[in-house]
């Protein structure tokens, strides 16, 4: 026996194809132009919660990122993991103490950069502080 490509379907639950049931005769009915009605997103979003965003957004034939998106805004589907805050602890490198004095200066390099979702960093360099900012801009945006 030879394995496809495809992916094997699993039963749909009794209120999913009941809500499916309703967005095909919603849309049998409705004008061009108008609106999903908000009872119909509300079922939608709850039965992402319950059965997981994509596989409601195919069944349903709705746009993935808006279902995902207004299921997170109601605290369904939005992993812990990627709204937790994460901290990246840099080390300066091993090397000679300075022959400068500490006295307070003006940094040689400032950077500032942000990311899709809004996080932002400020990095304020002197000296070899700077051999470290490539890996810095990568541990911020994989971490963000």
């Amino acid at each position: 026996m030879g394995v496809t490509g495809k992916a094997v379907q699993t039963r749909v639950g009794d209120g999913l194809s009941l809500l499916k049931r309703q967005f095909d005769e919603w849309r049998v009915a409705r004008k061009v132009g108008t609106r999903i009605p908000l009872e119909l997103w509300a079922g939608a979003v709850a039965a992402a919660v319950e059965y997981g965003a994509y596989r409601v957004a195919a069944e349903l034939h709705l746009d993935y990122a808006v279902l995902k998106r207004r299921a997170e805004r109601v605290g369904g589907t939005a992993p812990s993991t990627e709204l937790a805050p994460r901290f990246v602890e840099l080390f300066a490198p091993a090397g000679p103490t300075q022959t400068r004095p500490a006295v307070a200066s003006q940094p040689e390099c400032v950077v500032e950069v942000a990311n899709a979702r809004g996080a932002k960093m400020r990095v304020e360099l002197n000296g070899s502080g700077l051999a470290a900012l490539a890996g810095l801009c990568s541990a911020f945006w994989s971490a963000a």
